[in-house]
């Protein structure tokens, strides 16, 4: 069998068509041939370069001991694989994953070098967004919570210096987005973002979820981090114009000192979040310092979830149901349980109102959904549910326990996905991840609610067995604002999920325009006010 060389026109020739750059130096570097892609990545004619060391395209992002290493790995004979940040000719930066291969001659001494590299600098500033996305709050620019408890676990680390943990709460903020809408709402969060940041430069702070915020700051004792605390209280207290009108804040503050009142940031948050209820219960216009008697149930938290209990037992919990339309074909064939309780003033979601015994409550209403489950599917054999599942729930072996027997009962799981807000379960994920592939291995399907606003690591979701992800409200009504940040994050945020085959669910939807904007960014399902309101059928 004779062997087959190809003539050396070809070989240049294909050189000469490759996507990537190629490099071919001796070896002392200098460059001895260059193909098309090298000239269109780095901006320079072949000619100029041949001859000269390919050090003049670096850009002094990386250090001498980078190129030592590089030299000395090629030069033993072993190829060099890594990530080249270098500069064009028009001086503008690149990113580059770089191959450089040495060939060896008759003597067994390197001779040349092969430099084959793939432009990665999209990929890069796509990783660097998502990154960004990952820890700052979108609408404040403020740290997210996961963000915020990062930085002050790691601060607590480094040194044992007397701190500040302040919570703060807005009070009755509810009324603004019900009265004047969300988007009032969003932006008197971001301008109350901008004020914290202002009235106490020194300190962390963080938006831990809705309208709650925290701030971590040094303060030698409990007088000066009252006084510095009150500068915060005093920001969020500024009239805000919105409009024709202000709107006058009020906020309730809880502070909890370190090391007197923990010495990890899971103690400090949980007494300085109990602290900012008592001043809120009592409506002090001050930061409210925690105290001993706080560390366990209070009065009133037990007043409230026994008044909850009460409202569950005499039957006045009813089952609300928003319908999602599948955009592949314009139908309604999912709807999310909704529980509400009966109030004076009408139908209300008790989450949005005991905060005091938030897990209790969460509990309650988890268990009474899924006991109904059964027999919604018997009378809406044509719709799949969409139940919201807390990390508490799924922290408890019993509230398994209870799920595998309902499936034993004849719950059709295929027909059930359980959705779970990022922002409960955004520090729980390692605890709760097991309970999730035991629901996923009965069948149910996975949504992770309220995404989008950076709480969860990217890196985690291709650990968890999702199938949908549902963009978050607030970072649509950013989009719906003109922001120019908040577009292309929602669009790779999505490229990103179909990447990882999740179906996509775009919440917020309140008008026909926001309607056609989720058609064109091309998400799965749409779910809002303007296609159904909660109502006690579900659209079928």
């Amino acid at each position: 069998m004779t062997s087959t060389f190809l003539p050396p026109v070809v070989l240049r020739a294909v050189l000469e068509q490759l996507a990537e750059s190629v490099l071919i130096t001796d070896a002392s570097g200098h460059i001895l041939y260059a193909n098309q892609a090298f000239e269109r990545l780095t901006g320079y004619r072949r000619e100029e370069v041949l001859g000269l060391n390919p050090r003049f395209l670096k850009s002094g992002h990386h250090p001498l001991a980078f190129y030592q290493n590089f030299w000395e790995q090629v030069l033993s004979g072993r190829p060099f694989r890594g990530v080249f940040t270098n500069r064009k000719k028009d001086g503008s930066l690149y990113t580059e994953e770089k191959i450089v291969t040495p060939i060896l001659g008759p003597s067994g001494r390197v001779e040349y070098l092969v430099a084959t590299s793939r432009d990665i600098s999209e990929e890069v500033a796509l990783r660097a967004q998502l990154e960004a996305l990952s820890t700052v709050d979108p609408l404040t620019g403020l740290l997210n919570r996961r963000a915020f408890m990062e930085r002050v676990e790691a601060e607590l680390l480094r040194s044992g210096a007397p701190r500040a943990l302040a919570y703060l709460d807005l009070d009755r903020f509810k009324a603004v987005n019900d009265t004047l809408g969300h988007a009032a709402g969003d932006r008197v969060l971001a301008e109350l973002g901008a004020r914290l940041k202002a009235a106490l430069p020194e300190a962390v702070i963080g938006r831990m979820g809705g309208d709650e915020f925290a701030a971590w700051f040094p303060a030698a004792d409990s007088r000066e981090a009252q006084r510095k605390a009150q500068a915060l209280l005093d920001a969020a207290g500024v009239e805000v114009a919105l409009g024709d009108q202000g709107i006058r804040l009020e906020a309730s503050l809880g502070l909890a000192l370190f090391p007197i009142h923990g010495v990890t940031l899971a103690e400090l948050l949980r007494r300085a979040d109990l602290a900012m209820y008592r001043a809120k219960f009592f409506r002090l216009t001050q930061p409210e310092v925690f105290t001993p008697d706080l560390d366990g149930l209070t009065p009133q938290a037990l007043a409230l979830e026994a008044e909850f209990h009460q409202a569950l037992a005499a039957g006045n919990g009813r089952l609300f149901f928003q319908s999602l339309l599948d955009v592949r074909d314009g139908r309604f064939r999912d709807a999310e349980v909704l529980f509400r309780i009966q109030g004076a003033s009408g139908f209300v979601n008790p989450l949005g109102h005991l905060d005091l015994s938030r897990r209790a409550v969460n509990e309650a209403v988890d268990r009474f959904v899924l006991s109904q489950l059964p027999a919604l599917q018997a009378r809406y054999p044509q719709i799949t549910l969409w139940v919201n599942v807390t990390p508490w729930s799924l922290s408890d072996p019993s509230f398994l326990a209870l799920v595998e027997k309902q499936v034993g009962r004849g719950l059709e799981a295929s027909r059930v996905v359980l959705e779970i807000s990022e922002r409960l379960a955004s520090n729980h994920l390692s605890r709760i991840t097991p309970a999730l592939w035991r629901l996923k291995t009965l069948g149910f399907r996975l949504a992770l609610d309220d995404f989008g606003m950076g709480q969860t690591s990217l890196l985690h979701l291709r650990s968890l067995p999702l199938d949908f992800l549902k963009i978050s409200k607030e970072l649509f009504w950013e989009v719906r604002q003109g922001s120019d940040r908040a577009l292309p994050l929602l669009v790779r945020i999505i490229e990103m999920a179909h990447d990882l085959g999740y179906g996509v669910v775009l919440e917020g939807v309140e008008t026909p325009e926001d309607h056609d904007r989720g058609l064109e960014l091309g998400v799965d399902f749409l779910q809002g006010f303007f296609l159904h309101r909660p109502t006690l059928e579900p659209l079928c």
